[in-house]
């Protein structure tokens, strides 16, 4: 199956926020790293870009982020979850906030495809309710 562009820089996304979770905040030295050992075939640059754009967005807007995800799990303590089910539910509320082109339904979709590859089946069902109330109870999340 080949995965479209975007997919791939919100894969790369959420390898960079994993890292993060695990080794801290990444500096430009960090970013470097990241993409030395996780060579993509991206000739533009598009995608390395996007993935950074996502990282940023996640770092810049964090406490509303885990404050929206906490909200929304309802039941559910976020140091419980997994650091990949975590960050991929902030790069997706970070796609939310700071991406208004990209229409919600996309976003959740592209969380539960990628969490069934990262993660497992209960895991995308999870994430696939936390994203739906999110962003049905923010009605439009954007620019509040």
């Amino acid at each position: 199956m080949i995965r479209s562009s975007r997919r791939r820089g919100r894969e790369a996304a959420l390898q960079l926020l994993y890292q993060t979770a695990v080794s801290g905040e990444p500096d430009q030295d960090a970013l470097e790293l990241f993409w030395q050992s996780h060579p993509v075939a991206d000739e533009t640059g598009a995608l390395r870009e996007f993935a950074e754009e996502l990282v940023r967005a996640v770092l810049q807007h964090s406490s509303r982020i885990d404050a929206l995800i906490d909200e929304a799990a309802v039941n559910w303590d976020l140091d419980r979850l997994s650091r990949v089910d975590l960050s991929l539910l902030r790069l997706a509320v970070g796609e939310l906030i700071a991406f208004p082109e990209t229409p919600p339904p996309v976003v959740i979709n592209e969380a539960v495809e990628i969490a069934r590859r990262f993660s497992d089946e209960k895991a995308a069902s999870f994430i696939n309710g936390v994203l739906d109330r999110i962003a049905r109870e923010q009605g439009s999340i954007r620019g509040k």
